[in-house]
């Protein structure tokens, strides 16, 4: 998931009473919720060796029994640095090791459930796993952590400027990649500022509550959209059928932006790959394209490209390649896209080039 979902889910249990048991139980939340993303570092050795390493070291569960200890202890030797007192509160080592392994048990749940997947066995085993069933950077998960976490909270010039910053930077990279979704964007982190500002009756509920119902509410979003993802794959294999389309093994079913109802599907038909779009709201349709994408592991070019020594963490990375092939000189140039992101050429995200010698 994105960081300010992982970012919502630390502040939200912060937020709650587990917040009390330790002065040091919000940085262990918030930073635990966000720590196995230290392997974007990786992207300052280029970003092939990006899609190679990340996801996967700092994700694995090996890693997970590792760094929340690490985290609890750089946490402890701060405050004993920072002050020698308990004025503050008591550090209370058991439950600050208890939060950060929470915390960071967070991080890969939330990462498996979409379409790019993670590693749960690295380094042991280089195998993806997918949950194809929440957006990377879903706009109601925001809303119920974002309203759980703001509303019962005291107006503090900080919260204001996290809030702010957030809401500047998220519309920013929405903007500039899905302008299409930024009436909902924008309209969610409106809610959340009026939410910051409305101050509900001590009788109805405390901001500990909030902030609990919150993720109970998220907790529940995300166990249905599991839950319709099984439903929705079954009801699609039924209507690929009825369509006279023979579906190999290879079938994505994954979300789409702001609308948990409507589903993205890729299915591999042997040589080429068909995309389509279901859409519960307009009585289970399923509408495919004509066109089609040539796979690339039925080319005879695939294993040129794997062999190439080009590109290796995008080879482990891709999960539905298709290829083309423009001859040059000297040799060929070949594309290779992952379907899952991108359906025309190109070398962005989710693309790229082998220049493959005659020789």
């Amino acid at each position: 998931m994105d960081p300010l979902t992982h970012t919502l889910v630390g502040a939200s249990l912060a937020a709650t009473r587990l917040g009390r048991k330790t002065r040091l139980a919000t940085p262990a939340l918030v930073i635990g919720a966000n720590l196995p993303d230290v392997d974007v570092l990786s992207y300052i050795r280029g970003d092939d060796f990006a899609l190679h390493f990340r996801r996967g070291w700092t994700h694995g569960v090996p890693a997970l029994m590792v760094l929340p200890a690490i985290l609890a202890a750089l946490l402890m030797l701060s405050a004993r640095w920072r002050d020698s007192d308990e004025s503050s509160g008591p550090r209370s080592a058991g439950w600050l090791l208890a939060l950060c392994y929470l915390a960071c048990f967070t991080h890969p749940i939330l990462d498996w459930l979409n379409t790019y997947g993670m590693r749960w066995l690295m380094p042991f085993r280089d195998t993806w796993f997918y949950g194809d069933s929440v957006f990377i950077m879903d706009p109601w998960l925001w809303l119920i952590l974002g309203l759980g976490w703001v509303v019962g909270r005291t107006p503090a010039r900080l919260t204001g400027v996290a809030i702010s910053v957030m809401a500047g930077l998220v519309i920013l990279l929405v903007g500039s990649s899905a302008p299409d979704y930024l009436p909902v964007v924008g309209s969610i982190f409106l809610i959340l500022v009026l939410g910051y500002f409305w101050r509900p009756r001590d009788s109805w509920f405390s901001g500990h509550q909030a902030a609990t119902v919150g993720l109970v509410l998220a907790t529940l979003y995300i166990a249905a959209m599991l839950s319709t993802h099984s439903v929705t794959t079954a009801k699609i294999r039924q209507r690929l059928a009825e369509q006279g389309i023979q579906a190999t093994d290879e079938l994505l079913v994954g979300p789409t932006p702001a609308n948990p109802l409507a589903w993205d599907v890729l299915v591999g038909t042997g040589s080429a790959y068909r995309w389509g779009r279901f859409d519960w709201l307009h009585r289970g349709m399923l509408v495919m394209s004509d066109a089609e994408l040539p796979a690339a592991r039925s080319s005879h070019h695939w294993q040129t490209v794997v062999t190439s020594g080009q590109s290796p963490g995008f080879i482990r990375w891709v999960r539905f390649p298709w290829l083309e092939v423009d001859e040059t000189e000297p040799g060929r140039r070949i594309y290779v896209m992952d379907a899952r992101y991108t359906r025309w050429r190109g070398t962005g995200f989710g693309g790229t080039v082998f220049e493959i010698p005659l020789d």
